[in-house]
């Protein structure tokens, strides 16, 4: 009834048993807490220490490379994080852009579009968060280091 009540607020349960409540904050929380308590079930509830999820947004290209190795130490990834543009992040969200299309149409689409080289974006790894998300994780890689 809470989530139906405000469709900001997602309520599920665990595998443990924990019902959970997810809000756009902790106040949002501590009023949703409220509700429940008073409106909608009248009694006392056992409440644990919130657990705040951070996000965070890039602005512009970072000024460091971080560095993933493989368990075996014989791959290793070097990542840097830049910016898509706002029109980019509406058409994925949009489904203009998606996972599962034909890469090189997709491709051609974003070089003429919103200026990606064409190459690169025919070389998206993956979306993100779930999978469908405005975050793109994409392989630049422009030669190969052999190792000595």
């Amino acid at each position: 009834r809470l989530a139906k009540s405000d469709p900001m607020v997602l309520c599920y349960t665990e595998e443990s048993g924990e019902h959970i409540i997810a809000a756009s904050g902790e106040l949002h929380l501590e009023i949703c807490l409220q509700d429940l308590q008073q409106d909608f079930m009248g009694t006392e509830v056992k409440v644990s220490d919130p657990v705040v999820s951070f996000r965070e947004t890039c602005s512009t290209k970072s000024n460091q490379t971080c560095l993933a190795k493989s368990a075996n130490k014989h791959n290793r990834l070097f990542v840097e994080a830049d910016s898509i543009g706002a029109e980019l992040a509406l058409a994925i969200d949009d489904g203009e852009i998606a996972p599962g299309v034909d890469q090189k149409v997709q491709g051609r689409k974003m070089a003429d579009e919103y200026g990606w080289d064409v190459t690169e974006a025919r070389k998206i790894w993956a979306f993100g968060p779930e999978g469908t998300g405005p975050n793109l994780f994409v392989d630049t890689t422009k030669g190969v280091n052999y190792l000595m």
